[in-house]
């Protein structure tokens, strides 16, 4: 059952990054329109759309309220058990509330209901991510991409993955790919970023940090990494001017890392890898 393909939105699992999708609200939900599905809840409690439309309006509500969402769309479930979309709602709502093992039995019976449902495959890759199951993420991820080329969420991942697996040479290429799907995508501008100043490639790195100040032009550790690649290509004006305006931004810079000045992991608001090994940082 799909009654309403736009319930599938964009859950984002922060830390280095990682998109979980599912369902998107549209507008704001009233207490007055929760109240008055509570009654028809009430009068007919066996109707799984009608426990799947509860649900959404307490998604779409300011804030949301996962707990009772992961009720509604759970019971939604249990009353119809091929209903597709109460399955994977369900697990979106419940990773949300961080009960991750519950939320991958829920996308694995959603992928079992639906074998090419994109967001499922992707949100269980999500789920291996976190458990450090980097193989399976990324088997996940790649699945997710293949029935869905334009999904940046996956292609992204598929990157976080390779970092997970220490694959540097498909981790770029997936970061690279995911930027050619969504060209406004910070993040990935500076995750292959990193990974091309840990290569030695400092030009390549200078190039999308360059793109990654455009996007975030208030965010001091681009800067302070764009410090950083000019400096190992040995110019220092360049790098200092960087360098200042990192500091500029936040002093906390020139508190934390003074002339030390280590190079660092540019902030990935989405992201589940590893913290970069201390034999790979910059020894400068």
């Amino acid at each position: 059952m799909h009654p309403n393909p736009s319930i599938r939105f964009l859950l984002v699992v922060f830390t280095p990054l990682i998109l979980l999708v599912g369902c998107a609200p549209e507008e704001s939900r009233t207490g007055w329109e929760i109240n008055e599905l509570a009654v028809q809840v009430r009068q007919n409690p066996e109707d799984p759309e009608l426990r799947f439309r509860f649900g959404l309006a307490f998604v779409e509500a300011e804030p949301p309220d996962w707990e009772q969402a992961v009720i509604q769309f759970g019971r939604a479930a249990e009353l119809a058990p091929t209903f597709t979309d109460a399955h994977f709602n369900h697990g979106v709502c419940l990773a949300r509330i961080e009960r991750y093992s519950e939320a991958e039995e829920a996308f694995r019976l959603t992928i079992s209901l639906d074998p090419d449902f994109a967001s499922a495959w992707s949100n269980l890759g999500v789920i291996h991510q976190l458990h450090r199951r980097f193989e399976e993420a990324g088997d996940a991820f790649q699945r997710a991409a293949m029935l869905d080329p334009s999904s940046y969420e996956a292609i992204f991942n598929l990157g976080c993955s390779r970092e997970g697996l220490r694959d540097m040479p498909g981790a770029i290429d997936a970061y690279e790919k995911a930027i050619a799907v969504r060209g406004d995508l910070p993040h990935a501008y500076s995750n292959v970023a990193r990974l091309y100043y840990l290569a030695g490639r400092y030009s390549d790195a200078i190039n999308r940090l360059e793109i990654a100040a455009e996007l975030l032009p208030d965010t001091p550790a681009i800067y302070y990494d764009l410090y950083q690649c000019h400096r190992a290509q040995g110019d220092i004006v360049k790098s200092e001017e960087y360098y200042k305006t990192a500091i500029t931004i936040d002093p906390r810079y020139a508190e934390i890392y003074g002339e030390a000045r280590d190079f660092i992991p540019l902030p990935q608001e989405f992201l589940v890898t590893d913290p970069r090994p201390e034999e790979d940082a910059d020894e400068d």
